[in-house]
């Protein structure tokens, strides 16, 4: 499943023109007067320009950390260990001041930036973009970021202006939701099925646009949000033809897709570097698809790095936006990634740590919660498709077996429902927390007890990523009793 051999550099193409596409607010940023001084620091250079922090007055003399070892040699060890689950480690050390055998140092990734993050966790992270995905354009870049939260944010101001829409998931991720409607920026749901977003449901949209009367004096959307791998909540994981059809109504439409993929790397099949679903970016030839990475899935939430592949021009305006808001990443967390990815593990070593370790770790998570719900919950009352990748289950509850069905709303019924789960101490997401629907305006998001407004919401969502496998085998007996009180009713 891997993508086709890249062709050499020369060969590709160079991105199409979207600067038609940018906002009011991407097209107005403009470097900082201040950055455009870092290149004339070379040399015999004296600078009394620029005002940085002198390095004396860090109180950080060192930053270790001991890791999981994924060189060849530690993976030699860890077979002649005495006991099975003893793991090789090794100590990163970045120190204060720059050395000959270390990437990094204190003094420089403490110190004020560039927006594009430092330069050797950049080119780490390229590298990796280059040889996992392998990009089918010229000119295209990537820069870091503080998670994908943040990149989603900077996206939708590269491109949004208040008054427009984007195209969404029926079901979807919430921060991506709150994070559109204060800016004024509206959403349209596309349908899904298994796989996700579908074309077809996407490409009916934009074909029938203007057909009717709210949007008759609406400008046809021109972006796309979607999770394509272990879809936020659904689980779902679209496969390459999907990947394509996606991609080629986008063409057809001329759209851009932002894809969210935070979950990439917990593909369950992927047993090697080889073995993963292509994404968007690996099929794109325009430049069209903006991708959002993070480590947070792969290393830890609170690192808040990730990073972004685009078309050189909108990386170009990105890093303009780190460099008036969060400046790059936080120093110390690039300072021991560097170090532990460019000189501890390497590119082989991060892909074998992504199958061996992260993937594997979710798969027995996610085959365990599977057959517990499995063996504890009436398939009469409930049901779920078996996720490929992810942490989610997306739980579908069959309230037309409910005695009370058709005499009560939906979003009654799955009240009770949750109420029962709450009672019997074991909590799930509410379905109606992904809807698209418009919310009503007396709801109470937080009075999670007291609201669920979508009669469609007939979903709760599971996930298998932080439990104990002891607390998943209990919660599934606590769901299974609430849903024989509830359906007993």
């Amino acid at each position: 499943m891997s993508p086709a051999p890249t062709p050499s550099t020369s060969q590709l193409p160079m991105a199409k023109d979207f600067s038609s596409f940018l906002s009011l607010e991407g097209a107005a940023r403009k470097k900082s007067p201040l950055k455009s001084l870092l290149p004339l620091m070379h040399g015999d250079m004296i600078s009394l320009g620029g005002g940085l922090p002198h390095p004396s007055t860090f109180p950080f003399h060192s930053l270790s950390a001991q890791i999981t070892g994924m060189r060849p040699q530690d993976a030699q060890q860890q077979q002649k260990a005495k006991e099975p689950h003893t793991k090789a480690s090794d100590l990163v050390t970045v120190p204060l001041a720059p050395q000959p055998d270390k990437v990094e140092s204190l003094t420089a990734s403490l110190q004020y930036g560039v927006g594009t993050g430092i330069k050797s966790l950049r080119d780490f992270c390229r590298e990796h973009v280059r040889s996992m995905h392998r990009p089918q354009y010229q000119d295209w870049d990537i820069i870091l970021s503080a998670g994908n939260t943040d990149a989603f944010s900077k996206t939708v101001g590269l491109l949004c202006n208040r008054g427009d829409k984007v195209f969404v998931e029926e079901w979807t991720y919430p921060t991506a939701l709150e994070t559109l409607d204060p800016l004024g920026v509206g959403h349209i749901p596309i349908e899904m099925d298994g796989e996700g977003m579908t074309a077809t449901g996407l490409r009916r949209v934009l074909d029938n646009w203007g057909s009717t009367p709210e949007q008759a004096n609406e400008p046809k959307p021109r972006v796309v949000y979607l999770i394509p791998t272990g879809q936020n909540p659904t689980g779902a994981t679209m496969s390459i033809q999907r990947r394509m059809d996606i991609l080629s109504v986008a063409q057809d439409h001329d759209l851009i897709l932002i894809e969210d993929d935070p979950y990439y790397y917990l593909q369950f099949q992927a047993s090697d570097a080889n073995s993963y679903v292509p994404s968007l970016l690996s099929m794109d030839t325009d430049g069209r698809v903006i991708r959002l990475d993070t480590f947070s899935k792969t290393l830890a939430p609170g690192c808040r790095v990730g990073y972004m592949s685009m078309n050189a021009r909108f990386c170009d305006i990105m890093q303009y936006h780190n460099e008036v808001t969060i400046q790059q990443p936080s120093g110390f967390s690039q300072a021991i990634l560097a170090e532990m990815l460019v000189s501890h593990w390497g590119q082989e070593g991060y892909r074998r740590y992504l199958t061996e370790n992260v993937r594997t770790e979710y798969l027995k998570r996610s085959q365990f919660l599977q057959t517990q719900l499995k063996t504890r919950i009436n398939p009469k009352f409930a049901s779920f498709i078996e996720p490929s990748a992810g942490m989610f289950i997306w739980i579908k509850i069959h309230l037309d077996q409910h005695p009370r069905y058709g005499t009560a709303k939906d979003s009654v019924l799955m009240l009770d429902l949750f109420r029962k789960c709450v009672e019997n101490n074991v909590l799930m997401v509410p379905g109606w927390q992904f809807s698209c629907k418009p919310k009503p305006t007396d709801l109470d998001p937080a009075d999670v007890l007291n609201c669920w407004f979508d009669e469609d919401a007939t979903y709760l969502r599971a996930t298998f990523a932080y439990a104990s496998f002891e607390q998943m085998e209990e919660a599934s007996i606590r769901f299974g009793h609430a849903l024989d009180q509830i359906f007993a009713a």
